[in-house]
């Protein structure tokens, strides 16, 4: 039996994500006309928001996105219920957001100087949360490391994800000293792009070695 299309847990998260609101209204009438919301690899903004839509606008947005990706796991799965870990997934989102709102304030009050600050904790955060929960995923074709043979292969999915959870700890480790040195942001994206890769490399030499 499928899921329902959205169930308690998917509409709290939806919620939360809406609550992000609140760091940006706490500090509205102290806001800059405009926002800094997108930055080059230097570092520097080099994309301007509205302050309305930086504190209302990206929290509606992402809620939308949450809804839309709560739905659609919940059509593609059987399972009737949902697993701790994916219970646990669904509030990735919001918190990573809401931590976001609070940093994207942060820099435009003054209080961060340096870019390399918001996306090193930012980085960070989704490092370790991720290789904390990436062992307990149970096999699925929306989260996690999904290629061919993971997703028809239970022994290589748990073997990929157990290294993974270890390599993104690891991961989340190196990125947290990266910004305390303020090392170039540059170095933050190769190490994210590497990280990322090495999972799907893993899963396929564990195809390539195991085949009969």
């Amino acid at each position: 039996m499928k899921r329902k299309l959205l169930n308690k847990v998917d509409l709290i998260s939806v919620f939360l994500c809406l609550v992000a609101v609140l760091p940006g209204l706490m500090v509205y009438s102290r806001l800059p006309n405009e926002i800094a919301v997108h930055f080059s690899l230097n570092g520097d903004p080099d994309q301007y928001a509205s302050r309305w839509v930086a504190v209302f606008g990206l929290p509606v947005l992402v809620a939308l996105i949450q809804l839309i990706l709560c739905a659609t796991t919940n059509l593609l799965q059987k399972e009737k219920e949902l697993s701790r870990t994916e219970k646990v997934i669904r509030f990735i989102m919001p918190l990573l957001l809401y931590v976001l709102q609070i940093l994207m304030m942060m820099y435009a009050l003054g209080s961060l100087k340096s870019v390399l600050t918001v996306v090193g904790i930012l980085e960070t955060v989704i490092l370790f949360l991720y290789g904390n929960y990436a062992p307990k995923m149970r096999r699925n074709t929306f989260f996690g490391i999904r290629t061919p043979h993971t997703l028809a292969n239970q022994e290589i999915w748990d073997k990929t994800h157990r290294f993974a959870g270890v390599l993104y700890i690891v991961a989340g480790i190196i990125c947290m000293i990266l910004t305390v040195m303020e090392c170039n942001l540059i170095l933050l994206v190769i190490l994210l792009a590497v990280t990322v890769a090495i999972p799907f490399i893993y899963s396929e030499i564990l195809y390539w070695r195991n085949r009969p």
